[in-house]
């Protein structure tokens, strides 16, 4: 679909459906696809979408299609990832950098009010935190996860089984940890690197298969630039998680939250969820039977929870 160039350096489909811009935090860009902002529209609720690793802002245009009526939407591209800049330094991925660009798209998107954030995968990751945090919490009017828990909830789940003397609890702990394999995979220097750029469409095809996402979805379909755009720079995401500054630990939730399990992970076991309800307000939790993408898998589904749960809160 064709589109224009607006004033403010925008591109606008001509159908008016999206637009597409770029939102600075400091010297990064981050590419923004949305339909209105609260300052187009200020009485619908806004919802900005999180994407996960190795994806983009696509992984959310189902939801994107469905709610784009009733609600203000929005899908970033993390630093790293996609049509966004991508810095050369490990520590630029820290989760607090991150923080720094949730906050300056939902400022934009939000027109400096709190929207309702939706993630997964590493989106999940960090958005755990950033709900977590007492400064940036008062950006989130409600969070909906999936596919991916606080990573240090998570780890503290793992050991709790791993520790309990019980046999079925230590084997879903080495179960997990049998999972977890490519987040050492990922410390390796350069090697991941060189994969990806090297077997773009075979590790993508691998990983779509692993994950579950359907064989018709045009997620499939990227090209090997697109691919390497996705997966190359924001492989530093792993490496500062387990080698860069701490994470930051979760002490308390006030917004509300609904967490989306699917079942059939094949990178999360759903037991590493069972600690989030504890530092919540309000917690809503529904399982699934699907794999890691579940977003794509049971795309109906996610819009349907996502909908209720912002209409709910407002």
């Amino acid at each position: 679909m064709a589109a224009t160039q607006l004033e403010n350096g925008a591109k606008k489909e001509k159908k008016e459906v999206w637009t597409e811009t770029f939102v600075h935090n400091g010297d990064v860009s981050l590419y923004v696809k949305y339909n209105h902002t609260a300052k187009e529209r200020p009485n619908r609720p806004t919802v900005l979408f999180v994407h996960g690793y190795p994806d983009d802002h696509r992984v959310w245009s189902y939801q994107m299609e469905s709610l784009k009526e009733d609600y203000n939407v929005a899908a970033l591209d993390l630093r790293g990832s996609g049509k966004s800049d991508k810095p050369k330094k490990q520590k630029a991925y820290n989760v607090r950098r991150i923080f720094e660009d949730l906050e300056s798209v939902i400022r934009f998107v939000g027109n400096d009010k709190p929207v309702h954030l939706v993630a997964h995968d590493w989106g999940s990751l960090i958005s755990w935190a950033f709900v977590a945090d007492e400064e940036k919490s008062v950006w989130a009017k409600s969070y909906t996860a999936m596919g991916g828990p606080h990573p240090v909830l998570g780890r503290r789940s793992a050991f709790q089984m791993a520790l309990s003397g019980n046999p079925l609890s230590l084997y879903k702990a080495l179960s997990q940890l049998k999972r977890s394999w490519y987040i050492l995979y990922f410390q390796i220097p350069f090697v991941p690197e060189w994969i990806w750029k090297t077997f773009s469409k075979f590790f993508w095809k691998y990983t779509m298969n692993t994950g579950g996402v359907p064989k018709n979805d045009t997620l499939r379909n990227k090209s090997k630039e697109e691919i390497v755009a996705t997966t190359v720079s924001n492989v530093n995401l792993y490496r500062e998680l387990l080698r860069g500054e701490k994470y930051p630990e979760p002490k308390h939730i006030k917004a509300p939250v609904q967490v989306l399990i699917p079942l059939k992970d094949f990178a999360i076991r759903p037991e590493l969820y069972r600690l989030h309800e504890r530092i919540c307000d309000s917690y809503k939790e529904y399982t699934y039977d699907s794999n890691h993408w579940i977003q794509r898998t049971m795309p109906d589904m996610v819009s349907e929870k996502i909908r209720e749960f912002v209409w709910e809160i407002g």
